[in-house]
């Protein structure tokens, strides 16, 4: 019971951060490319960042979007033979696909925790005016994946819980 309890409590925080994380990228890219785009047209001058900050802010929202997207049921689901099958074979079969789906996902989150720590390790940094250590917006990548994999395991328990009931 304490467990169902501390799931139900982590999956509210981080669908809250998956949602809120989103909001605030696309809002910041649209002020930062607004600004960009105004002080071009009026003071023929760039902010020279925008486009890094808003490329890096693109693979955060991506990333960091999954989980929501998850809890939202946003993600692609192709039903086209599913649909004839019972409906207790249908939830068997979609734990199936959420359990696959996790295994994937923790391996894809170890994978790319290594080019994160390997541009820590190296100190490299991008070329640009900012200078951007790489490992800042490699670290999008494993975090959001990561927040993905912890939502495949909330779906999948809850999944079971409603089978076995």
């Amino acid at each position: 019971m304490k467990l169902t309890y501390y799931l139900d409590i982590l999956s509210k925080y981080l669908f809250r951060t998956s949602a809120v994380s989103g909001q605030v990228l696309i809002l910041g890219m649209t002020l930062l490319i607004t600004v960009d785009v105004l002080g071009r047209a009026t003071l023929g001058k760039s902010t020279l960042v925008s486009t890094e900050i808003s490329g890096y802010a693109l693979v955060a929202l991506v990333f960091l979007g999954l989980a929501y997207t998850l809890r939202m049921e946003r993600h692609i689901k192709i039903e086209l033979l599913t649909r004839r099958l019972s409906p207790r074979k249908q939830q068997q079969l979609e734990i199936a696909v959420l359990i696959l789906s996790l295994i994937f996902i923790a391996w894809f989150t170890w994978a790319t925790m290594g080019p994160v720590v390997q541009n820590y390790i190296q100190h490299h940094i991008s070329i640009t005016y900012l200078h951007t250590p790489y490992w800042i917006p490699y670290l999008f990548v494993p975090v959001g994946a990561g927040m993905l994999a912890i939502g495949l395991l909330i779906e999948i328990i809850g999944k079971l819980k409603k089978l076995r009931h």
